[in-house]
């Protein structure tokens, strides 16, 4: 018996009672009484104005289990759009863009399988103009220089002029390389420095698909600039 068919028959059961006992007291009133309203459940607090352009993991940053429409309560609904994001090689997918409208803020999202539905699994920022800030005060613009010094000793990163150019390969065990909480993972990619005056790079400087290492010489003299950093989330055995 159901709890709404058992309490139904008790209350038929009292009211049949009542009719053939006289002597018996009357229930008190319920009719109009209405059970209290339960509290609705409480919303996350906004994220404050300082952290909200910031890849973290945790806290007042981002969650692995986040989606879009996490994206959308921590940004605004008309400041996360769904759009085709730039994959390499020509290719892109399904994701979203958060402030499309304004460059110093913008944001790339990548989710999961390239299905929006599912839970984040990147985020980058690209513009020179960015005000996005990363790990120990990442900002795109800075120098291979300023990474070693963050990083606390030198590493490595892919050639340039190819699809993947200037990539960061590797931390060799810096800060850097724990630059987040599991299963957070940061991406950064480096660009040839601006030559003054329009003048060629240097022969020999790092191009093509192999490693270099950041205290070469020749990266020292003209190190190149942080144009791109993101967060991404590594599944365990990825």
């Amino acid at each position: 018996m159901s709890l709404r068919t058992f309490c139904l028959t008790l209350c038929i059961s009292l009211a049949a009672c009542s009719a053939d006992d006289s002597s018996t007291p009357t229930p008190p009133a319920t009719q109009g009484w209405v059970a209290p309203t339960p509290a609705p459940p409480a919303l996350p607090a906004a994220v404050p104005a300082q952290d909200l352009h910031v890849l973290a993991v945790g806290g007042n940053g981002f969650r692995p289990e986040m989606g879009l429409a996490g994206l959308r309560q921590r940004f605004g609904d008309a400041e996360v759009v769904e759009a085709e994001v730039d994959m390499g090689e020509g290719q892109t997918e399904p994701g979203a863009v958060i402030h499309p409208n304004d460059p110093t803020r913008r944001a790339y999202v990548y989710f999961v399988d390239g299905d929006v539905s599912k839970p984040i699994s990147a985020i980058y920022v690209r513009e020179a103009a960015s005000n996005w800030s990363g790990p120990f005060g990442l900002k795109l613009g800075m120098t291979a220089s300023d990474l070693e010094r963050i990083n606390g000793k030198p590493f490595r990163f892919l050639g340039f002029g190819w699809d993947y150019g200037g990539y960061v390969s590797h931390w060799t065990d810096g800060a850097l390389s724990r630059a987040f909480i599991p299963p957070g993972q940061l991406s950064v990619r480096l660009e040839p420095p601006a030559p003054a005056d329009g003048a060629n790079l240097p022969d020999g400087y790092p191009s093509g698909d192999g490693e270099f290492a950041s205290d070469t010489a020749i990266v020292r003299e003209n190190p190149p600039v942080l144009g791109e950093m993101g967060l991404s989330f590594i599944t365990p055995g990825a």
